[in-house]
C-alpha cells in the first residue's frame, strides 16, 4: 500500500481490501480476523489499541499477509536514535518488508493559525471556542507489523483468553435488558419495536456455539434501538438499510476486545448470501459507506463490551470520548484518534 495522498484515496484504497476480502471469503471472512496474539491492533511501543478504520485496516492487512502478530510499530519507533523505545534492545526492520499507514486526525486552530493537540481542543471548546473555529487535517503514517521487526520482544503468552460464549450471551442480555425468546421458528431475528430477540430453540442449533454465536448477532442489532445507540434500523429484508445493519452487526464482533472468533452457522449463511454481493457494490461505488459501517460497529462493540462488564463506566466514557463527530456543511466526519 502506498501512502495515501488525501482522505478520499486512503478510503477508497479501504474499501477496495475489504471488498476483495468479501470476494474471497463471503460471511467466512470473520473467521481469520484475528492473528495468533488474539487481540486488536496495537501499537508495539505504546500498547494503545487502534480505533475504527485504522483498526480494521491493520486487521484487513494481516489477514492478507498473513500476520500472526497483533503489533505495530513505526519506523521512528524501530530506529529509536534517542534511546526513547527501547533502550536495551536493538530492532532491525527485515529488508523486503511492507508498509501499511494509517490515518490521524488532528485539530487545527484557524484563529491562532497552528496545530493542536486533542486535549487542547476539548478545552478551547469548554472555554467558549466555537466548533467553526477549527479544522481537522489528516497524516498518514507508515507501520510495520512485529513480525517483519527483528529483535523485537516475543509476543507474551495468555493476552487474551476466550470468553465463555454461553456465559456472555446471557450476562449481555441482563445488562442490555434485552430478553431473549425461543419463539423464533425457523429463524433468528431482533424486533426493533418489542426490543426482544427471537431464536429457534437451543436444540435446533447445530451445536450450543452455533447458537451462541447467532444470540451475539441479534443482540449487536440490539445496540442500535433508540434507548441504547439510536442507529435507523428497517425490518424489512432485503433493504438496503436491511443490508446496511446486517453489515454493522457482523463488524462489531470484529471489535469487541473479548476476541470472539464465532462463526455464522449455516442458516445465517444461507440467509445472508446475497448481501455479501451487495456490500461489495456498495463499498466499492461509496466508500464513505464502510467508513460509517466502521463506526457504527466500533460504537456497538465497546457498548457490548461495556455492558459484558470488560469496560467500567469510565472507561467506557473514555471510550466514547476517543469518535469526535464534527457536522460540516453538507458532510458528516467522524473523527477518531
Amino acid at each position: 500500500m502506498k501512502r495515501p495522498q488525501n482522505r478520499e484515496e486512503y478510503r477508497k484504497e479501504l474499501a477496495e481490501a475489504f471488498a476483495a476480502v468479501l470476494e474471497e471469503k463471503g460471511l467466512s471472512w470473520r473467521k481469520d480476523w484475528q492473528g495468533k496474539g488474539g487481540t486488536a491492533p496495537r501499537n508495539g511501543v505504546t500498547k494503545a489499541p487502534y480505533r475504527g478504520t485504522n483498526a480494521f485496516l491493520l486487521s484487513l492487512t494481516a489477514m492478507e499477509r498473513g500476520y500472526p502478530d497483533p503489533r505495530w510499530v513505526t519506523m521512528v519507533q524501530i530506529m529509536d536514535k534517542k534511546g526513547l523505545y527501547h533502550p536495551k534492545e536493538k530492532w532491525h526492520l527485515r529488508a523486503g518488508s511492507r508498509a501499511t499507514y494509517v490515518e490521524y486526525w488532528y485539530p487545527f486552530d484557524l484563529r491562532e493559525k497552528k496545530a493542536m493537540t486533542w486535549e487542547g481542543y476539548k478545552e478551547a471548546l469548554k472555554a467558549g471556542r466555537k466548533e467553526a473555529d477549527f479544522f481537522f487535517h489528516t497524516r498518514y503514517t507508515a507501520v510495520f507489523n512485529a513480525s517483519e521487526v527483528d529483535g523485537i520482544p516475543e509476543l507474551p503468552p495468555g493476552l487474551a483468553e476466550e470468553e465463555k460464549m454461553d456465559e456472555l450471551v446471557w450476562r449481555l442480555s441482563d445488562g442490555m435488558g434485552v430478553p431473549i425468546l425461543f419463539d423464533g421458528g425457523d429463524a433468528a431475528c431482533y424486533s426493533p419495536w418489542r426490543d426482544q430477540i427471537h431464536l429457534p430453540s437451543p436444540e435446533s442449533f447445530e451445536n450450543e456455539y452455533a447458537f451462541n454465536a447467532a444470540a451475539l448477532h441479534e443482540l449487536a442489532h440490539a445496540t442500535g434501538h433508540p434507548a441504547r445507540l439510536c442507529r435507523p434500523q428497517a425490518s424489512a429484508f432485503g433493504t438496503e438499510l436491511y443490508a446496511y445493519e446486517e453489515l454493522v452487526a457482523e463488524m462489531s464482533a470484529c471489535f469487541m476486545s473479548f476476541g470472539l472468533k464465532a462463526e455464522p452457522d449455516e442458516r445465517h449463511l444461507a440467509n445472508h448470501r446475497a448481501y455479501v454481493r451487495s456490500w461489495i457494490g456498495a463499498v466499492r461505488e461509496k466508500p464513505d459507506t464502510l467508513i460509517r459501517a466502521i463506526r457504527d460497529a466500533q460504537a456497538a462493540a465497546g457498548y457490548m463490551d461495556w455492558k459484558a462488564g470488560f469496560l467500567s463506566d469510565r472507561e467506557y466514557e473514555e471510550e466514547k470520548a476517543r469518535t469526535f463527530e464534527t457536522r460540516v456543511p453538507g458532510r458528516e466526519r467522524a473523527l477518531s484518534r
